[in-house]
């Protein structure tokens, strides 16, 4: 039998500014994921896309998720194969295609 994992976030956007989404720059793009039982993230959207530089954005825990991910899969297939690891560092690198519509996909995700 298969076993079930539930994972619950709580998102809340903090970004309006009393006008709500009146026009395209009447908000900002500022939001928190709250963990139960765990520090808050604050976020936002890319720069590039009116957010602010100093909180995280969406495709960057993109990035980080897809390496955290291969981390631990790859420390877990080390330790059942008897492989000792000491370290482990990754510098990933993703790349997302913006279109003329304003739409954006990601390419590619490098793991190094």
């Amino acid at each position: 039998m298969s076993k079930i994992h539930q994972y619950n976030t709580l998102l809340r956007w903090t970004g309006n500014t009393g006008k709500g989404t009146e026009n395209y720059r009447a908000y900002e793009r500022a939001y928190t994921v709250a963990i139960n039982g765990k520090p808050e993230l604050e976020g936002s959207s890319d720069p590039a896309f009116r957010g602010d530089p100093g909180r995280y954005n969406p495709e960057e825990m993109l990035v980080a998720a897809l390496s955290t991910c291969h981390m631990l899969s790859y420390l877990h297939c080390c330790a059942v194969a008897g492989v000792i690891i000491a370290d482990y560092t990754d510098s990933a690198t993703g790349t997302m295609e913006e279109s003329n519509e304003g739409n954006g996909r990601f390419t590619e995700v490098i793991l190094k």
